[in-house]
């Protein structure tokens, strides 16, 4: 919307760099001068809970966002439909990426999406594929049964 699209991996790069400065700075503010955004001395609240930062898992299907997953994120989620071929090459180039930046490689989260009636077995093949997180959905509307969707699945999977 009004963005230019050909600038958009270098404004991903600037926002991610703001975020961070913005949860690590402290009341008197903080100031940046960039590309795509400036400001003095600006505070950010609510801070993220337990420390000053939050991890940022970078999505994306093209090889572009895996290096900018591997540079500057905590975490990569392609996206898209991928063939799994590609899906591996991007990792690694995600992780080789951090490894070239002087960041763990193998800190990286890899993220992939997953459904609230996966079965264990499944879970064992995406973790096989290296995946380090999995995002669900609950599937209805009313609060109270997501929570017991959501619950149900955590307790599958002895994350309660």
């Amino acid at each position: 919307m009004g963005v230019d699209f050909a600038t958009r991996g270098r404004r991903a790069d600037e926002a991610i760099d703001v975020m961070r400065l913005l949860w690590a700075g402290g009341e008197e503010g903080v100031s940046f001068e960039g590309e795509f955004f400036a400001f003095e001395n600006l505070c950010q609240y609510p801070k993220p809970h337990g420390g000053t930062s939050l991890p940022v898992h970078v999505g994306g299907s093209s090889r572009a966002a895996a290096r900018r997953a591997g540079r500057r994120g905590d975490g990569y989620y392609p996206g898209g439909a991928l063939h799994p071929d590609e899906r591996a090459l991007q990792l690694d180039l995600a992780r080789a990426a951090a490894a070239e930046a002087g960041r763990s490689a193998q800190a990286l989260e890899y993220t992939r999406p997953g459904s609230i009636d996966m079965t264990v077995e499944q879970v064992e093949a995406l973790a096989a594929q290296g995946v380090t997180r999995i995002v669900v959905s609950a599937t209805f509307a009313e609060a109270d049964r997501q929570r017991e969707e959501m619950s149900a699945f955590a307790e599958r999977f002895s994350l309660s």
